[in-house]
C-alpha cells in the first residue's frame, strides 16, 4: 500500500517545490539561496540552506535546480508559513493560480503539512493501515490539483492506490 502512495506523494512534494522555488526566483534572483535578505527571513532554515548549497558545491556547481531537489518537502512546507506570507505570498492566488478562491494560506500550509506527516510515515516505512487511506489519497489528490491541474491528471492515470486500497482482505 505504501509504494502505491509513492508517485502521488513525489508529485505533491515537486509541484510544491516548483511553484516555491519559482517565486524566491522572482524574489530574490537565480541564485536565491545566496540574497542575504532571503537568508534573513528564513532564520531556522538557513542552515539547511547552506548545508544544501554546500553539499552542492562539494559536486560541481550550484543551480537553482540543484537547490531545488536537494531541500527536502519540509523545508519547502515551512515556506508556507504564518510569518512568510507577507513576505513571499502577498498575492497568494496569483503565486497559486490554480488554487480555488476559498482556499487560504492557512488551509493550503495545511494541508501541504498533513500530506507532509503522512508522507513522512511512508517513507519512514511505518504502518499505515489504520488510516483513511481513501481519505489521504483524495486529500493528496486535491492539493495536487490546487497547485497543477495537468499533474493531477497526469499522475492519476498512473496512481495504483485505489486500486490497491481495493484490494485489501
Amino acid at each position: 500500500m505504501s509504494e502505491a502512495f509513492f508517485p502521488v506523494l513525489s508529485a505533491s512534494e515537486v509541484c510544491l517545490r516548483n511553484i516555491v522555488a519559482t517565486r524566491l526566483i522572482a524574489l530574490y534572483g537565480p541564485h536565491w539561496w545566496e540574497d542575504p535578505a532571503f537568508l534573513s527571513q528564513i532564520d531556522r532554515g538557513k542552515r539547511i540552506v547552506l548545508t544544501a548549497r554546500d553539499k552542492l558545491k562539494s559536486r560541481g556547481p550550484v543551480t537553482s535546480g540543484g537547490m531545488t531537489a536537494e531541500l527536502n518537502f519540509g523545508f519547502w512546507v515551512n515556506m508556507l508559513l504564518a510569518r512568510h506570507e507577507t513576505v513571499f505570498w502577498p498575492d497568494l492566488h496569483g503565486s497559486f493560480p490554480h488554487l480555488p478562491g476559498e482556499v487560504t494560506y492557512a488551509r493550503l500550509f495545511r494541508r501541504c503539512n498533513e500530506v507532509r506527516e503522512f508522507r513522512n510515515r511512508i517513507f519512514h516505512h511505518e504502518p499505515i493501515l489504520h488510516r483513511d487511506l481513501s481519505k489521504e489519497y483524495s486529500q493528496i489528490m486535491e492539493l495536487i490539483t490546487w497547485l497543477s491541474p495537468e499533474k493531477a491528471r497526469w499522475i492519476k492515470q498512473y496512481s495504483r492506490v485505489m486500486t490497491v486500497l481495493r484490494q485489501r482482505p
